[in-house]
């Protein structure tokens, strides 16, 4: 009788620790990552009788974990490629609202400030029309400035998430750690059982870090895992983790993510991929950023192109124009770990060449070189570097003073504030530059059916730009200027004079004459000003391909697809990671009906256990009354 008590007791031990089990998958139904629990039961070795074998009980062989590693694994690189794309999708929608919006595009603005130089060039004594100009032109300012600022507010908004994600993924790191060492001594304590809910906390932790940031893992024998950055930099080695930092680069424009391992500090920014820090950083590196920089390279274009027609015109007070915009200028930063007291001054020499990027001038020792920070491509110099002859590339003018030492870096950003500086530099209506500095007029006694058009000013600087000048046919095939050199005359040709150009037409007959001279004051030409207008329809920007709207347009769309296609891969992601999660929830996953037929089965079981232990009892206080009687 006693096996039959021990038989009963081994089942009544085995079954209220099914139970036991059960209730815990339960009261665990709701707990992110936690897996499913199952108890392993075996019967114990009987004991061998002439007639067979009989059975003693039944023991737990093992509580086991119901996980998948390889699900596991995907659905680590599942949430690092869902946050990635999701928070990447967030800021390229936003910077798209901004750009495209009717209201605070800059399509609209930039429209009106033409139109108004359109109506300059129809009613240039108009007072009202002068002051529609200016009107139009702040506006114009105020919406590249409002731009710049928004798109910055962003770049602060990444700023801000990349320092909160890095505190975020070093307190994930510590936990793992401490969590490993608890995994390896419980899993040694327990004869090699593995702690299952602490494997759960693992995983977790695992996927709270692949959010964060792109990882790789590998699991050692007592069941600690090591976790690596995307390029192999490791994060936590069994019990110990190493720290990330967010500094500010040796120019002081953008953060470096610096990987501290064991007094050994890198930086890792450019190696960082995944989770919601690589999304941060893609979207600053091909959204923000870029969008800002093209946007200062409309606003440098636009500035320099009306600046430089501006100065060709003359005034209502009969000056010559001055800027009209104030003028946007290239910033340079030293690095801070430059040695030699060199300095570089840089500006804009050539829009149709400008780009839209930030450049880095690196000094070996003997020459300079320019490097362009986004595609790495090297930019062709020339020119000597001093004043009387800049290095110049890329659109760029370059001088250096100073000393620089071998290894000294610059960091030149051409527009990346342009937009913010732009504003207009005129504010009494009087002083726009309408008409031309000087006029033409054909001579009274001309017999010839030749014309002159309106002087074009190609040169404002020219000293003997305002004087008096005559052209004089000495037949119909050559004239003089001034009582100068014979010259061939060619119809329709371009004629210049003292920074002038001017045009005639048609048949010239001997003696006839032509004269330029200044324009007077209060004129009512608006010669000046329909070239002003005519900059809407120039390609100015990228190497004569786009002009200033159309290039406003090619970033709104550029921005609009990466929007979209930002959009269509989160759709892809998400579908990847509820499907991985469903699989998991299916092998994992607590089922409270699954786990309600086990409980009564095990009750059910647990009872005719105690049934067993009882019906013991009795037989053997029978035996015992037997004896006794």
């Amino acid at each position: 009788m006693s096996d039959m008590l021990s038989i009963g007791s081994s089942a009544l031990l085995a079954y209220r620790t099914a139970l036991n089990v059960v209730s815990q998958n339960i009261a665990n139904a709701n707990t992110p990552g936690y897996s499913r629990q199952r108890v392993d039961l075996q019967g114990v070795p009987g004991v061998t009788l002439p007639n067979g074998t009989v059975g003693n009980g039944v023991q737990v062989q093992s509580v086991q974990r119901l996980s998948s590693g390889f699900l596991q694994q995907q659905l680590v690189t599942d949430d690092s490629g869902y946050n990635r794309i999701s928070t990447y999708q967030t800021f390229a929608a936003q910077a798209d609202s901004l750009l495209s919006d009717s209201n605070a595009g800059l399509a609209q603005p930039l429209q009106q400030f033409f139109s108004a130089l359109n109506g300059l060039a129809s009613t240039p004594s108009s007072t009202a029309t002068r002051q529609a100009l200016l009107s139009g032109a702040q506006s114009l300012s105020a919406t590249f400035n409002g731009l710049q600022q928004q798109l910055g507010s962003l770049d602060n908004q990444i700023s801000s998430g990349v320092t909160t994600t890095v505190s975020q993924i070093n307190g994930y790191a510590a936990q793992l750690a401490q969590l490993n060492v608890g995994i390896s001594q419980a899993t040694a304590q327990g004869n090699g059982q593995p702690p299952n809910e602490l494997l759960d906390q693992r995983d977790q932790l695992l996927r709270n870090i692949g959010s964060a940031v792109g990882i790789s893992t590998t699991t050692a024998a007592d069941g600690s895992v090591n976790v690596f950055l995307a390029n192999g930099q490791a994060l936590v080695l069994g019990g110990s983790a190493n720290k990330l930092s967010v500094q500010s680069d040796s120019f002081g424009e953008n953060q470096d993510i610096v990987l501290d391992s064991g007094g050994s500090k890198s930086v890792i920014t450019s190696q960082l991929s995944g989770g919601s820090l690589g999304g941060l950083l893609d979207a600053r590196r091909e959204v923000v950023d870029p969008a800002i920089n093209q946007l200062g390279q409309l606003a440098t274009t636009l500035a320099s192109a009306v600046n430089a027609q501006h100065a060709k015109g003359m005034d209502q007070y009969g000056q010559l124009g001055g800027a009209f915009f104030t003028p946007p200028t290239v910033a340079v930063s030293a690095s801070s770990a430059n040695t030699g007291g060199g300095s570089v001054a840089a500006s804009v020499a050539d829009t149709s060449q400008l780009t839209a990027s930030d450049y880095l001038a690196s000094y070996n020792g003997s020459s300079w070189t320019l490097t362009d920070r986004s595609t790495g491509a090297s930019v062709a110099l020339s020119g000597a570097g001093t004043a009387a002859s800049p290095l110049t590339g890329a659109g760029l003018s370059l001088v250096i003073s100073g000393t620089p030492a071998a290894g000294d870096q610059f960091l030149v950003q051409p527009t990346h504030f342009a937009a913010a500086n732009l504003q207009v530099a005129i504010t009494d209506p009087s002083r726009i530059a309408a008409a031309s500095p000087v006029q033409t007029s054909a001579g009274s006694a001309n017999s010839g059916s030749a014309t002159i058009g309106a002087a074009q000013v190609t040169d404002a600087g020219n000293g003997n730009l305002l004087n008096t000048s005559t052209i004089l046919f000495t037949s119909a095939a050559t004239y003089t200027i001034n009582g100068g050199a014979p010259n061939t005359y060619t119809s329709g040709g371009s004629i210049g004079v003292n920074g002038v150009q001017v045009q005639i037409s048609g048949t010239p007959a001997a003696g006839d004459s032509f004269t330029l001279s200044a324009n007077k004051a209060g004129s009512g030409d608006s010669s000046n000003a329909q070239l002003l207008a005519g900059i809407s329809s120039k390609t100015l920007l990228d190497g004569g391909l786009n002009t200033l709207s159309s290039s406003n347009a090619a970033l709104v769309s550029k921005v609009g697809a990466q929007a979209q296609q930002a959009q269509a891969q989160l759709g892809a992601e998400t579908s990847i990671r509820n499907n991985d999660q469903a699989q998991r929830d299916s092998a994992s996953g607590v089922n409270l009906d699954e786990e309600a037929a086990n409980m009564m089965q095990f009750q059910q079981a647990y009872q005719a256990a105690a049934q067993v232990i009882a019906a013991s009892n009795t037989l053997f206080n029978s035996l015992l009354s037997a004896l006794r009687a």
